[in-house]
């Protein structure tokens, strides 16, 4: 039986952080002397966001980014919890035969660990790939290409799953299957995309996906 990968995003895929993260971030701005990022979260194109930072110098390797993990960490995250079923479809994954999981995120790997710790301690996640200094972030393929050569799996047999445009392209530049949600911080442009394999608007219909 073929060894079956799926790699997925953290935030947006399966986690809903997006309401506790732009708190974070608005503090670490203030602290900066910068302006707040004021459109509603739940309504936002989260490129324009990632924009927003970089025009205002929050950009990894900034003091504000470091501000904005230091506030984050001590956050209480209030509004962050998995979507809605997507434990239950993550179980069952991991419970079919010569399937294994993994996650790539952009998101700082201490923090990234430590959300997975907390909220997904029923998950074997085979790897957690976050943000390391050094090590380029998607949309270079490099930490996704790590994940399937450690993995040993053919790229036909491994689908990477995500809710945005980086998303769309490391999976893209890695040559494997994408598969979209509706649910996560994405946006009609990108669901308008030609890239990936296929979009999904609920949890369960990962159950569903060929690989």
């Amino acid at each position: 039986m073929k060894q079956k990968l799926y790699i997925f995003d953290y935030d947006g895929m399966l986690q809903d952080t997006i309401v506790d993260s732009i708190h974070c971030v608005n503090l670490a701005l203030k602290k900066h002397n910068k302006k707040p990022y004021t459109k509603n979260p739940k309504n936002m194109i989260y490129r324009e966001f990632r924009e927003y930072l970089y025009e205002n110098g929050g950009g990894k390797d900034s003091p504000l980014y470091n501000t904005y993990l230091q506030i984050y960490e001590k956050c209480e995250k209030p509004n962050t919890k998995p979507y809605s079923g997507i434990i239950k479809v993550l179980k069952q994954l991991q419970n079919q035969e010569n399937t294994t999981l993994a996650i790539c995120s952009n998101k700082d790997q201490k923090e990234l660990e430590r959300s997975i710790k907390k909220h997904y301690s029923t998950i074997n996640f085979k790897y957690i790939s976050g943000h390391i200094k050094g090590i380029p972030d998607k949309p270079d393929p490099t930490r996704l290409n790590e994940i399937i050569q450690k993995t040993q799996t053919k790229r036909e047999n491994v689908v990477y799953l995500g809710d945005k445009d980086n998303d769309i392209k490391v999976a893209q530049n890695a040559k494997i299957k994408m598969i979209l949600n509706t649910w996560g911080e994405g946006n009609p442009e990108d669901y308008k995309h030609p890239y990936p394999t296929q979009i999904i608007n609920k949890p369960e219909e990962i159950l569903k996906i060929k690989i």
